[in-house]
């Protein structure tokens, strides 16, 4: 302490020779004559006592710790080793301080393990990661590619993957039901895997991407876990339980933006809880959010109590600050959706300002749409039954501790935050809107860390019980044991059914069957292998330009009216497993142009796959035309009409029947 810029004065207080410093008033440092420990004191009041043997954390020394807060010493690299011993300027050394400092020094080890504790060097811990990632992936990644069946929103995402790759937001009109960031990553994994078709047909493509989002997902909830205080056994319980999941290993295989955007909330809040209060930490943590709602807008709902979390890791004097940079930094990067929005004039849907009366397509107009969407599609209560079906020792077990952390939360914060977090997705699924059963991906990892810090918890006080703080180990290895052989017992279809292998039958049929210039209606995860080169239904030959999705056959004006000019003689071919035909059949006036091609064709194909406890079937209708197709005659360079060729399909479907 330089005397040029601060004068001190040392006193006896209380026992402790004191330096108090005119700045900090009546708190001070000072050292214990009775037992030569440095303390921070107030006068008339001790408020913290400091540990005799520092703690080292690197090269800093760690001067106290509570649960939520510590004080360290700064390391700065460019500080010479010695600079303590040599004093600058006018300096007043407290009493014992020159020993202190040659202690300060000496290089010591951490602070003596508690009684009953092992300690545990970092190369073990890092062992102990590396076979728990070990074991997700082989659990994520075998028999990834046939289990379990091709979805239609994984054909969507990766044929908008494909947009993303032609300079557009979507294959068809962009409508707004959700962000482009996730599809921009898938994008970004096309690109430097070598095209789509890398790992077999597209959607194989994005499913090994969704597993290199799995492995990261169990780290962090490992690393989140550990964090928030709990051992290396309750971060590994936590890993397991999401990894081993039947439901996490069923629905993290599909690609789906809540895989995407999961791993970007996990990414937030791991930032968050490691960053001891540093700005940069709190700014990409929220970059991290901001991506995650651009990823699956719903995740904007964990908004508030990830504010909550910076309040809670940071100090009281930073608090407000870094409140506000972390929620500026959020809206500013989530509010590129809507300003995507307003550039192309979209935001708002026609008819509500005074000039626009053009149709089209808009965020808010879809918004509404999206909250006016009924359980007819999928209920909370079916879906309910599923996720018990799937684990129900991870609903059941995560709805108690669930209950255990937020009761508890009172008193240790970080375990009201995972109750937090749980509860406020939980809100979103209960409300009485639709509820597809995948919509829990998010809660998975969330569910796993609440029952791994209840265990933790019960093991501590179970330690503390007996005097013997190995049984928190203990129960925790045998929790670890008992679930391994049950998630293995209730995932054996997981790897063992191939229901893809009905669709990829499909795919061949139609390449090996079906004429390049027909007009098909297909599901959404046939699309990209039949309209990009290189695809499983295309391999060398020509694509198939006119395959269209179905939803888009009966609601995209450019198709409807336009190309098919609202003919359903103008199809000639349809390609329907049994959730397509279900939608058709139940929503007539909408796929009316369906519903009357598949009532004049023929089934000329069928494959069958275990699928679960039914069986996948996926039917080849070909369409009887009502009038045959007209011979059409396309301009030659001599001006003299010659047929068409299979490689100018368009003329016919403009100018034909």
């Amino acid at each position: 302490m330089n005397a040029s810029k601060e004068k001190h004065a040392s006193e006896e207080h209380d026992g402790i020779a004191l330096l108090r410093l005119p700045s900090l008033g009546k708190v001070g440092f000072g050292i214990d004559t009775s037992d030569n420990t440095l303390r921070l004191v107030q006068r008339g009041k001790r408020k913290i006592r400091f540990q005799a043997t520092p703690e080292r954390e690197g090269d800093n020394l760690i001067l106290y710790r509570t649960q939520n807060f510590f004080l360290r010493t700064a390391y700065r690299s460019a500080q010479g080793a010695d600079t303590l011993r040599e004093p600058i300027g006018t300096t007043a050394v407290m009493l014992h301080q020159e020993q202190r400092i040659v202690t300060s020094a000496t290089p010591t080890s951490t602070s003596p393990p508690t009684k009953g504790r092992i300690p545990v060097p970092a190369w073990f811990e890092t062992l102990f990661v590396i076979v728990g990632l070990i074991i997700t992936g082989i659990a994520h990644a075998l028999n990834m590619f046939n289990f379990p069946r091709y979805e239609l929103d994984e054909g969507t995402y990766m044929a908008s993957t494909s947009a993303i790759l032609h300079g557009q937001l979507w294959p068809y009109a962009y409508g707004y039901g959700h962000p482009p960031v996730a599809w921009m990553q898938i994008a970004t994994w096309v690109e430097l895997t070598g095209g789509f078709f890398t790992f077999g047909n597209a959607l194989n493509t994005g499913r090994v991407l969704m597993l290199v989002y799995a492995l990261g997902c169990s780290l962090l909830v490992y690393l989140i876990v550990r964090r928030f205080g709990a051992s290396r056994s309750a971060g590994m319980l936590a890993m397991l339980l999401f990894a081993l999941s039947p439901l996490s290993i069923t629905y993290q295989r599909q690609v789906l933006l809540d895989n995407v955007a999961t791993f970007w909330l996990l990414l937030s809040l791991y930032l968050l809880v490691v960053g001891n209060s540093r700005l940069k930490y709190i700014v990409f943590s929220a970059l991290a959010l901001g991506i995650a709602f651009l990823s699956k807008e719903v995740f904007l709902l964990f908004m508030p109590v990830m504010v909550y979390a910076v309040r809670l890791y940071t100090t009281q004097f930073q608090r407000k600050f870094a409140v506000v940079a972390f929620t500026y930094t959020m809206i500013a990067v989530s509010s590129g959706f809507i300003l995507l929005a307003v550039l192309k004039g979209e935001l708002f849907p026609t008819g509500w300002l005074p000039w626009d009366h053009s149709d089209h397509l808009s965020l808010i107009g879809t918004l509404i749409g999206q909250t006016q969407r009924t359980q007819a599609q999928g209920s909370f209560a079916s879906s309910f039954s599923n996720w018990l079906y799937g684990d129900n020792v991870l609903m059941i077990g995560s709805t108690v501790a669930t209950a255990f952390n937020l009761v508890l939360g009172w008193w240790h914060r970080k375990q009201l935050l995972l109750a937090l977090l749980t509860l406020s997705f939980w809100l979103l699924l209960v409300r009485g809107g639709v509820v597809l059963s995948f919509y829990l991906i998010p809660l998975i990892p969330l569910l796993a860390m609440n029952i791994a810090m209840m265990v933790h918890t019960l093991g501590k006080w179970l330690g503390k019980w007996v005097r013997f703080d190995l049984m928190r180990v203990v129960l925790m290895l045998c929790v670890i044991a008992a679930l391994v052989p049950y998630d293995l017992l209730h995932s054996g279809i997981l790897f063992t059914q191939h229901p893809t292998s009905a669709q990829n039958e499909a795919i061949t049929w139609v390449r090996q069957h079906v004429p390049h210039n027909d007009f098909i209606v297909i599901n959404s995860y046939l699309y990209m292998d039949l309209r990009e080169p290189g695809g499983a239904g295309v391999s060398d030959g020509a694509t198939y330009p006119y395959a269209h999705v179905y939803q888009n056959v009966a609601s995209d004006p450019a198709i409807k009216n336009v190309l098919l000019a609202n003919n359903w003689d103008r199809i000639d071919y349809i390609v329907a497993d049994s959730e397509m035909l279900s939608d058709i059949r139940a929503d007539k006036a909408t796929f009316k142009i369906i519903d009357d091609a598949l009532n004049s064709s023929v089934l000329r194909a069928e494959f069958r796959a275990k699928d679960h406890d039914t069986d996948l079937v996926i039917q080849v209708f070909e369409v009887r035309h009502k009038y045959p197709h007209p011979v059409v005659s396309a301009p030659h360079n001599d001006n003299v009409a010659q047929p068409l060729a299979v490689s100018q399909p368009r003329e016919r479907r403009l100018y034909g029947m």
